[in-house]
């Protein structure tokens, strides 16, 4: 079990954003921005830590339940995109490796924290497919992420067992 070693927010900073949610999402909303117009310029360097603080924000709206579930995920995955994106195109591997794993625990721990069937549907999809890309990046040393494929999934498309 891996646990992310990777820290963009500062812990005062961490500690002002998970006492003020409403803030988290102003910020990781505009450390997205910033992170995702440094990828449209291949300037991954400055990308990594603007995604990267966006990723940990996500995490704390999706603790601090400032915004639903299921908006909060979306944020976690839409960062996560960024974030092992820059990661890949810096061929900083084992941080990636990481960062999925850091991921599929967190989504996991939403799971079992008590949520609608659809969204636990949802999640375990999203976990299935990050899974599959952590053991590719392990099995070739390289990602290729399929995050970009992740999309809701309508409830007309859950399937029970």
């Amino acid at each position: 079990n891996r646990s992310m070693k990777l820290r963009f927010l500062f812990a005062n900073h961490r500690a002002w954003l998970c006492s003020q949610p409403e803030q988290a999402m102003h910020w990781c909303a505009h450390s997205y921005e910033t992170g995702w117009h440094l990828c449209q310029q291949e300037n991954w360097q400055e990308a990594l830590p603007q995604m990267g603080c966006a990723f940990e924000t996500a995490e704390i709206l999706l603790t601090t339940h400032a915004i639903t579930a299921a908006r909060a995920v979306d944020w976690f995955l839409r960062t996560l995109q960024g974030l092992t994106q820059a990661l890949e195109k810096l061929h900083r591997t084992e941080q990636c490796l990481d960062v999925y794993q850091a991921a599929i625990d967190r989504l996991r721990n939403e799971v079992a924290r008590g949520i609608t069937p659809e969204l636990e549907a949802r999640l375990y999809s999203h976990i299935t497919c990050l899974n599959h890309a952590r053991k590719q990046l392990e099995a070739r040393g390289q990602t290729r992420f399929p995050l970009h494929a992740l999309r809701a999934v309508t409830s007309g498309e859950i399937v029970y067992h």
